[in-house]
């Protein structure tokens, strides 16, 4: 039996799966002072005593991280990079990083080795309990990285981050970023990871916990603390998942998931999410997490309703409960309540709290149809920026060339509470049918539930050299000059499904998902080859589900 738990901005939901079908579900007010009490709230309507020993695997999706760094809720960290020659990390970074001393060329050869100046140290570092580091290049050489975080430890910081420990990928910014967000959430993360824990074991849950990550697949709660930015974005990637599991698009397709605060919109080509072809953006700076191609836009059925000169703006501010169930404001589920597209609660509740938003002789229900026509409006202008950005995507191989980057979608699939009367409306306004799934109401918990674990990995070679580094994991081994493509896979499979034993991860397929190999030339003569390759146990859903409706 599985159990996904997927904490919202307005719910928290709680679904149990097995062999195929849902046993149970269930949905409660999310408790945002006391996360937890609405995780153990929901656990208490789906759960009986003699269920807990059946569980065998608990999946959380939390906005936790999402919301520390959204809300400012995050903690100082003392940034250091050693960025050599030929970078300007003016505005690169989430705060002003110390410049050390240290640089690895592109050849993985340290051209400078790392030193520090401790006056200026001893003036950035203080009072920080945490610490990120980065180095350019350092995914293909990490001495000089290894020896910064050895220096920094007396500083006493509770944690070290390491950039190439986030990504063994080149780009050097969104593995600096991933390190700095990392580190500034480190303790808000922990400590909701150790009340999971103990919640749980006082509901005699023994079975292991996994954190959802954004590219859909989960990570114990033990290896997500040495990567707490993988947490972002979490409640996107369960709607995602939820889709797949309930009734995946067999064409183009836009999913949006209607929560109270936000919308999360995914793009879909046959049965799959598009994933995003570089690193998500973290309050606007580029970062190395792996997530899907989407956007979280603040409107939600408990979205402000705000009417200037010009019109009506919905979102982002969360407004609370809706009129319509004793909430003291309008919110935009009242606009869909008074326009008929909806029922729950009291409609009268829900006509008299847009009714104070009318001119006199104004209608309610015309001024809530013009609400809901904002809101559309709003979420038709980031689909349609977020068409512009896919098609905008540098092509990589001769099949992009071929084909183009061009998306149309050919329907809408709505997902969560609110879905069902704001989709409907966007639908109409872009032409384009839509669907409701069975389920719907709890897809991202489905989507928790089911969701593969997985890991990932990254290799880079260098056959003159004669060795291979596996960053993330500090492993550098010599090789010999006839190391291919065949060897380089194996490697990696290797050591992934080692880590996942190491996790107590139950292995799955390995998927390559980046490649490239190219030769080196010295004296006019080829004298090697350099390989980059990255691998990982592949995300996406165990299996799928056969869905119900359930009135909450």
């Amino acid at each position: 039996m599985l159990l996904g738990i997927d904490v919202g901005g307005t719910f928290t939901d709680a679904v149990l799966v097995e062999q195929g079908a849902i046993v149970d579900m269930a949905k409660v007010p999310t408790t945002h002072q006391a996360i937890l009490q609405g995780i153990l709230g929901a656990l208490d309507k789906v759960l009986v005593p003699a269920m807990a020993l059946k569980i065998e695997r608990v999946v959380i999706s939390s906005t936790i991280v999402t919301n520390a760094i959204a809300e400012g809720q995050t903690e100082p960290v003392f940034l250091a990079i050693m960025s050599g020659p030929g970078l300007n990390p003016q505005g690169l970074f989430p705060i002003e990083p110390y410049l050390a001393k240290g640089y690895v060329d592109h050849r993985g050869q340290i051209i400078v080795r790392e030193s520090l100046e401790h006056a200026m140290v001893d003036k950035m570092a203080q009072g920080k309990k945490m610490a990120a580091i980065s180095g350019k290049f350092a995914v293909r050489n990490q001495s000089n990285e290894v020896a910064l975080a050895s220096d920094l430890q007396e500083y006493k910081f509770n944690k070290i981050f390491v950039g190439s420990q986030m990504s063994g990928e080149l780009n050097f910014v969104r593995r600096t970023n991933s390190a700095y967000f990392s580190a500034a959430v480190y303790h808000r993360f922990k400590n909701f990871v150790e009340q999971v824990e103990a919640s749980l074991a006082q509901r005699q849950i023994t079975a292991p916990i996994h954190v959802l990550k954004a590219d859909g697949g989960t990570l114990p709660l033990a290896a997500s603390l040495e990567q707490p930015i993988e947490g972002v974005f979490t409640g996107p990637a369960a709607s995602v998942l939820g889709i797949e599991a309930i009734d995946p698009p067999e064409h183009c397709a836009i999913s949006l998931d209607v929560g109270g605060t936000t919308t999360d919109i995914a793009f879909w080509e046959e049965g799959k999410p598009l994933m995003a072809r570089k690193g998500a953006k973290v309050a606007g700076y580029n970062t190395s997490v792996r997530a899907f191609h989407m956007r979280s836009l603040g409107v939600g059925g408990d979205s402000a309703i705000v009417r200037t000169e010009k019109g009506f703006d919905v979102g982002p501010e969360r407004a609370g409960q809706a009129a319509a169930l004793g909430g003291d404001y309008a919110t935009l589920a009242d606009a869909l309540i008074t326009a008929g597209r909806i029922s729950f609660g009291d409609a009268t509740a829900s006509r008299e709290a847009i009714a104070t938003y009318c001119h006199p002789g104004e209608c309610p229900e015309k001024i809530a149809v013009v609400i809901i026509d904002a809101a559309v409006t709003k979420i038709a202008v980031a689909i349609n920026e977020m068409l512009q950005e896919w098609s905008m995507q540098p092509v990589y191989t001769v099949d992009d060339i071929v084909q183009g980057n061009g998306f149309v979608p050919q329907r809408l699939i709505g997902v969560g509470g609110g879905a069902p009367g704001l989709i409907a409306a966007l639908g109409e306004k872009m032409h384009l049918p839509v669907e409701i799934p069975q389920g719907a109401m709890v897809a991202n918990a489905i989507g928790a539930a089911l969701a593969k674990p997985t890991l990932t990995a990254t290799l880079r070679c260098d056959t003159t050299e004669g060795y291979y580094l596996i960053p993330e994991a500090h492993i550098k081994a010599k090789i010999s000059k006839s190391f291919g493509r065949c060897q380089a896979e194996e490697v990696l499979r290797k050591y992934l499904l080692a880590a996942a034993g190491q996790w107590q991860m139950e292995a799955n397929k390995t998927e390559i998902i980046a490649y490239e190999e190219f030769p080196t030339i010295h004296n006019y003569v080829t004298s090697g080859k350099i390989i980059y390759a990255k691998m990982q146990l592949q995300p996406g859903i165990l299996f799928p589900v056969v869905a119900r409706e359930v009135a909450f």
